[in-house]
């Protein structure tokens, strides 16, 4: 009986330690597998943390405005000058050397010389503006002759036509026309409006050079409707190289910031001049461009 007791209470003992160990094993396996499971929990919290970052980073719209930078002030009105040489044709070193000139100057070509035509086209490939330059009755005329197709105040309205197309098909590529010599012409109101009109059909421009005082010029061209501008200064009266620079360099005097029309020939000073005064007047602010530019301001 003792002995059974014995293996009863051992039997116990056993059970109980086999219970203890099965508990503190369960206990183990439940302590790793929460000590695992911290560490993505916590991962999955940080993942939730960033995306709610990104979320709450709500992009602008496109139609949003910008806000203007403040405007800047505008630059200093520049001054432009159209500098015309006239009496083209006759010498095509002359337009060899003018076309030299770092410079946007404007042609006026006489029809019917030895070289009207090969000069224009040598202007036409260079992309500089031609006029037609009209030779028209002077005041001194016969002294002073103003050369083949000119104008008189003497023809009929169908001669003064005629031989206006004609000088116009001399001179290829013009853009407009201005008037050589031609004093007495210039003050005939009826004849000038008569040649405008002509003008006007073209698409043309005039520029009066003013060889009259009484030039009627602006009235018929009013009446006409036509384009024209009106020379303001002659460059070389005096054939004068430190004359005609200086001519050119007073126009950067003053504070006038209209556009001027300027006449030269194609005199070897004058080409001097023009070609040392055109850099100088662009450091001062003044831009040669062509007669049409002015015509259009």
């Amino acid at each position: 009986m003792v002995a059974k007791r014995k293996n009863n209470l051992l039997e116990k003992i056993f059970t109980a330690a086999v219970v203890f160990l099965i508990v503190v094993l369960l206990a183990g396996i439940i302590y790793v597998l929460q000590f695992r499971e911290e560490p993505s929990l916590m991962k999955e919290q940080k993942k939730e943390t960033k995306q709610i970052t990104k979320k709450a980073v709500v992009p602008k719209p496109k139609g949003e405005k910008i806000k203007a930078l403040p405007v800047q002030p505008a630059p200093a009105p520049v001054r432009t000058v159209a500098i015309i040489v006239d009496d083209i044709g006759n010498d095509l070193n002359a337009v060899k050397e003018l076309l030299k000139i770092n410079a946007d100057l404007t042609f006026a070509v006489l029809p019917f010389c030895a070289h009207s035509r090969e000069a224009a086209e040598m202007f036409h490939k260079a992309k500089r503006e031609i006029l037609l330059h009209l030779p028209m009755e002077p005041v001194s005329y016969p002294r002073e002759k103003p050369g083949e197709g000119a104008l008189f105040t003497d023809m009929s309205d169908e001669e003064i036509v005629l031989q206006l197309k004609k000088d116009i098909a001399a001179v290829p590529y013009i853009s407009g026309v201005n008037n050589h010599m031609g004093s007495r012409f210039m003050m005939d109101e009826k004849k000038l409006a008569l040649i405008f009109n002509e003008l006007k059909k073209d698409k043309l421009f005039f520029v009066d050079s003013r060889t009259s005082a009484d030039t009627k010029a602006l009235l018929a061209a009013k009446k006409t409707g036509l384009p024209m501008a009106e020379r303001k200064i002659f460059l070389d009266n005096n054939r004068n190289y430190n004359e005609i620079y200086n001519n050119l360099m007073n126009i950067a005097k003053g504070d006038d910031v209209s556009s001027e029309v300027i006449i030269g020939h194609p005199h070897p000073e004058t080409i001097r001049a023009i070609k040392d005064a055109a850099q100088a007047l662009r450091k001062k602010g003044i831009s040669i461009v062509p007669a049409s530019h002015i015509i259009r301001k």
